[in-house]
């Protein structure tokens, strides 16, 4: 699939306001909850339940879609009650209040991101790098949000927040009536093993909670970074510069993944990818009060965010193949994404009563883990990973 097909460009719109939402949700709505008077337990909790529903809701998702096998009309129905439910937040009605619309919003939201990596996958069977051309999208409307977002607060107040989000939900919404259901590949006759098999290797086990862990470290990051830096007392302006930085290092990795996956190893890529985000937590625990600390640990996010997602996603298709494709992507973004994300959130709004430097070198701890674990999946027999080879791919794993 080239830019130029009408496909590339209906894909790529889900994306791109998917991430204009979480653009304005993942900087802002925690300066938001507290010029509301909200503590900190309070904001690290509600920024964990997005990410909770990611551990339910992908697999309840995936169920359906393969029972119904109606996966973009439903894919279209929760787009568009992710919306409603968010415009619920237009006003702040309390702390019970928002944490019942911001579950069912992610209820919604969440469930329907791993079944639209299956659709684009479908899109792509012969060639799955082509995946990362396609989803940079995604940090092109990150990067609009964060910038835009970031002028636009110091010029209003907070308050326009909620509608900005629940707009960008409804646009994404609108996309997902542009595409077409594309045509799957077949399936094999004779699985060649059951999915409680393939779940049970060890070199699996091994990976997924590795990604688990790199995802656990984000949580301080996604809860508190803009926190952080307004009490250095950085401005609103320098937060929208500093998260838009890391977005185009996150475009720009997005967008050359498909070439070094083809020169590298997937594994090699994701190893120096989870020690960069064990540097960058680091950097932001120590180095904060320097500018261009702030600017070398945000250029550091191409890695610990983009090569470590397009590599999650390039083994999880290796490894499950088109039969189980999208009961592994919903695995991946329930288990590791979502229970990651989310104890990482809550976590952090511990750690920060603490001090904010704790919370980061938890943080770069967990990152190191998790390369470790990977290391060893590469030089432990009983723990190697047995993946499938595919079309594209390179003479590397």
């Amino acid at each position: 699939m080239t830019p130029t097909n009408r496909p590339y460009w209906r894909l790529s719109s889900f994306y791109f306001f998917n991430c204009v939402a979480l653009g304005f949700m993942l900087p802002f709505w925690g300066l938001y909850m507290q010029s509301l008077g909200y503590q900190a337990t309070e904001i690290g909790f509600v920024s964990a339940l997005l990410m909770v529903t990611n551990i339910f809701s992908p697999p309840l998702w995936g169920w359906w879609a393969d029972k119904t096998g109606k996966r973009l009309k439903l894919i279209r129905w929760g787009a568009a009650a992710s919306a409603l439910c968010f415009a619920l937040l237009l006003h702040d009605r309390g702390l019970i209040w928002m944490v019942l619309s911001i579950i069912a919003c992610g209820i919604c939201w969440q469930g329907i991101n791993a079944q639209f990596e299956a659709v684009t996958l479908d899109y792509l069977p012969n060639n799955s790098t082509d995946y990362s051309r396609i989803r940079l999208w995604g940090s092109v409307g990150f990067v609009c949000a964060v910038s835009g977002g970031g002028w636009l607060f110091d010029q209003v107040q907070l308050t326009l927040l909620p509608v900005l989000i629940a707009g960008a939900l409804a646009l994404m919404w609108g996309s997902t009536l542009t595409i077409k259901q594309p045509v799957q590949s077949k399936k094999t006759k004779d699985l060649p093993q059951k999915m409680s098999q393939l779940l049970c290797q060890p070199g699996l086990m091994a990976l997924l909670l590795a990604l688990t862990l790199v995802y656990f470290s984000h949580g301080s990051y996604y809860s508190f970074y803009s926190i952080y830096l307004e009490q250095l007392s950085y401005d609103k302006t320098t937060m929208g510069l500093l998260w838009s930085l890391a977005v185009i290092a996150e475009l720009l990795v997005f967008a050359l993944m498909p070439s070094l996956l083809k020169r590298f190893s997937v594994a090699a890529i994701l190893i120096i990818s989870l020690l960069a985000t064990a540097l960058r937590w680091l950097g932001l625990a120590y180095g904060a009060d320097w500018l261009v600390v702030l600017v070398f640990c945000q250029l550091l996010h191409g890695l610990s965010f983009s090569a470590v997602h397009a590599c999650a996603i390039e083994l999880i298709y290796r490894y499950f193949g088109s039969d189980y494709q999208g009961r592994g992507q919903a695995l991946y973004y329930a288990l590791c994404v979502g229970t990651g994300q989310a104890s990482g959130a809550l976590i952090s709004g511990w750690l920060w009563q603490f001090s904010p430097i704790t919370s980061f070198v938890v943080a770069a701890f967990a990152a190191c883990t998790a390369a470790m674990l990977v290391i060893a999946t590469l030089y432990l027999p009983s723990l190697s990973l047995k993946l499938r080879r595919r079309p594209g791919a390179g003479t590397h794993q």
